[in-house]
């Protein structure tokens, strides 16, 4: 029987968590697999390699690469899309306040009473709804206060 060949000094030969094999750190990467196993034995890079009886089996961690690509974070999506959620009901309360706004200003001409007070209510909304709008984030953060 074939001794396993052995890794260099001070390169672990057990993985301790997640690993992915050397092929696929060195694509994720974009570099060749020498420079990775250079990386490796240097302690550049987290990873080791396993004794084989003909050739080593080199891993590296997977909390040592950069995430795929078009892979996302388990809770990113969720905040992401609440977020989006967040600010599109924001700007339909804006377009709700606007829609009004103008409403009123239309309405301000056909009566003769009080049209100076009406133009004011009108442009208090309209400062409202731009307010609203130029704020950055949306109202929903105003309730983690």
């Amino acid at each position: 029987m074939t001794q396993p060949k052995q890794p260099p000094q001070g390169v672990e030969t057990t993985p301790q968590g997640a690993v992915v094999s050397l092929k696929v750190a060195a694509a994720r990467l974009g570099k060749d697999p020498r420079t990775l196993i250079r990386a490796i034995t240097a302690g550049e890079l987290r990873g080791g390699a396993m004794p084989r009886p003909e050739r080593l089996r080199w891993y590296v961690y997977a909390d040592a690469l950069p995430a795929e690509p078009g892979a996302v974070s388990a809770g990113a999506p969720t905040v992401v899309v609440e977020e989006l959620r967040a600010q599109v009901v924001s700007l339909q309360e804006t377009n709700r306040l606007l829609i009004a706004a103008q409403q009123d200003l239309l309405d301000a001409d056909q009566s003769t009473h009080s049209a100076a007070d009406k133009y004011r209510a009108v442009a208090r909304n309209y400062l409202d709804a731009l307010a609203q709008f130029m704020t950055p984030g949306h109202l929903g953060e105003l309730a983690d206060l």
